[in-house]
């Protein structure tokens, strides 16, 4: 099997879009007649609902077991998720068509209704959710309300036309609302499924519509997934089984990939980039991303509350350097 390690210096809220698909796989190919993949998240996933999602390792799980309105290819161009099509004569109204194909896992139809409650859910004070913000970014009508308590979950400005048809109301014409739904925060649960307990996530458990369903999890030591067959794209799914493997050391994770444990690591020590490079030159890949970093200084309280020494910090940063330095990786 091919293998590759990758960079990962972008945002969480940019890479959360890079949502798992199936394949097409070009005529003529010839697979391996073993489809399957060992991939290295840098933790243990801290929750694998989309609601309650915080960073990349679960997401990295999450996108397999759950699916939103559209996807996004690896050009970046959106496609039907479980949305077929979608439209805007306003762009502040929005209605999204959902495929008839559309199940859960366990074989019950995916319905507007899940989508109008899994965001609903997201925004609900009582969920804590640490994306709720998204909604209200996205503009959807009455998120900000909502998350601050003036007003109940049920004023969201979603609604279900039908079983297949979901409208969306925006306080104002966002013309890119549509690529916005790609999030992790926007994928629907099924509500029957969080509503039976505490250990809904579990593998044999967790219901979700995405290609594939969690068949195993060991804490701190591996998550196991493979296809889910009521997957409305299955006849597409090529691996059978994506392990993934939590390792916070980039170097131990490293070694494990040399030694051809893992197929891919999410990230390595930044210091041998040139040496991975020069030793094994076709497996290094290092992904165009758009992303922001930054630091939050405390204003109010403690030394950066004078503006002088958050001019100061800012003054030593050489604006030269980073771009000729942090830029060499893309």
């Amino acid at each position: 099997m091919r293998h590759s390690v990758s960079v990962t210096c972008c945002a969480l809220l940019v890479s959360s879009f890079s949502l798992a698909y199936a394949a097409d796989v070009p005529g003529g190919t010839v697979l391996a007649e073993k489809q399957e993949l060992v991939r290295h998240i840098k933790d243990e996933p801290a929750s694998l609902d989309p609601a309650k999602a915080v960073g990349l390792p679960e997401i990295q799980v999450i996108r397999d077991l759950f699916e939103g309105l559209v996807n996004q290819n690896e050009k970046g161009e959106i496609i039907p998720g479980v949305a077929s099509q979608w439209k805007s004569n306003d762009n502040r109204i929005w209605t999204f068509t959902l495929r008839d194909d559309a199940q859960w896992a366990d074989g019950t139809p995916v319905t507007a209704q899940d989508f109008v409650y899994s965001w609903q859910r997201l925004v609900d004070p009582k969920t804590l959710s640490p994306f709720a913000w998204f909604a209200a970014l996205a503009g959807i009508t009455n998120a900000q309300a909502i998350i601050d308590g003036k007003v109940t979950p049920d004023q969201l400005g979603v609604s279900a036309v039908d079983a297949h048809t979901l409208r969306v109301q925006l306080d104002k014409p966002l013309p890119w609302f549509a690529s916005l739904t790609a999030s992790f925060a926007f994928y629907p649960v099924q509500k029957a499924n969080v509503e039976s307990g505490k250990d809904w996530m579990k593998p044999g458990k967790l219901i979700g519509n995405g290609a594939y369903v969690l068949k195993e999890r060991v804490v701190n030591e591996k998550l196991v997934v493979v296809p889910n067959t009521h997957y409305w794209d299955n006849a597409k799914t090529v691996l059978q089984k994506v392990t993934f493997l939590p390792i916070n050391q980039e170097s131990a994770a490293t070694k494990r990939y040399l030694a051809g444990d893992i197929d891919i690591t999410e990230s390595f020590p930044k210091n041998m980039y040139q040496k991975l490079l020069k030793d094994i030159p076709g497996q290094v890949y290092t992904p165009p991303q758009l992303g922001t970093y930054y630091y939050a200084f405390n204003t109010q309280k403690g030394p950066t509350a004078d503006s002088r020494v958050r001019l100061a910090l800012s003054m030593t940063i050489d604006r030269r350097l980073d771009g000729g330095k942090s830029l060499r990786y893309r």
